[in-house]
């Protein structure tokens, strides 16, 4: 069997070049035979090189385009903050993490106190402005480590790694404070908002539903209670 060679573009065109030497100044008939397969060699290579540059521009578009989806797609539209789907997997990774090396992490679910009035006293827009403002108090709040997202309408879910319910509780009276002591300037009035919350550790080996359930709970406890406050799922 004949030995295969390999020919990089290099080595064909040194090859080109040594039989153009020696041969142009002779009488071979196949020399212009030759030297117009070498120039269609020579034209082709060009333009596959050009192909080749297109297609890894192309590429180059297409990886930037998804990169580009992907991180929209974890985005909440108005906020900038990570949305439902984004937290979801975010959850399961923690307590993926959590069941297996034993660390606690706590999670707070935030609700703007009377968000239908701002709407229907101030209009759409201004409300859209206040929850822009809930999420830049959420991130200035917060650590680098915690994750912040808009869990639907005005409601906010928060996870806390690392973090156990009492500094938790801590966490939410921070933010609350903060939420109360910043308003939203329009129509060159204030408005003042509250939000009402719900802290809830997880528990090794349960499923995040239930983490999010005992926030949800405490969550609508704080609100019967008479709203601007942070409570915790009760002991059973």
């Amino acid at each position: 069997m004949r030995e295969k060679h390999n020919y990089s573009e290099e080595d064909v065109l040194k090859w080109a070049d040594d039989i153009a030497t020696r041969w142009g100044d002779t009488e071979n008939d196949l020399y212009p035979h030759f030297m117009q397969l070498l120039k269609e060699y020579q034209h082709l290579l060009r333009s596959f090189n050009r192909v080749t540059r297109l297609s890894d521009g192309y590429q180059k578009s297409l990886m930037n385009t998804n990169e580009y989806l992907s991180s929209v797609a974890k985005q909440d539209v108005l906020t900038g903050i990570s949305n439902r789907r984004d937290m979801m997997d975010i959850l399961d990774n923690e307590v993926k993490r959590a069941n297996r090396y034993q660390h606690s992490f706590s999670i707070i679910l935030i609700d703007i106190d009377h968000f239908k009035k701002v709407n229907d006293t101030y209009g759409h827009e201004v409300g859209d402005k206040v929850l822009v403002e809930l999420a830049r108090v959420l991130s200035d709040v917060l650590r680098d480590t915690d994750t912040e997202s808009r869990w639907g309408g005005e409601e906010f879910l928060i996870c806390l790694p690392h973090i156990e319910i009492d500094d938790a509780v801590n966490v939410a009276e921070k933010i609350r404070l903060a939420v109360a002591d910043n308003g939203v300037v329009c129509r060159q009035q204030e408005i003042r908002i509250t939000i009402s919350a719900g802290v809830a550790q997880y528990q090794y080996g349960a499923p995040v539903d239930d983490l999010i359930r005992a926030a949800d709970v405490a969550l609508y406890t704080a609100k019967e209670q008479g709203r601007n406050l942070v409570c915790t799922p009760s002991p059973e």
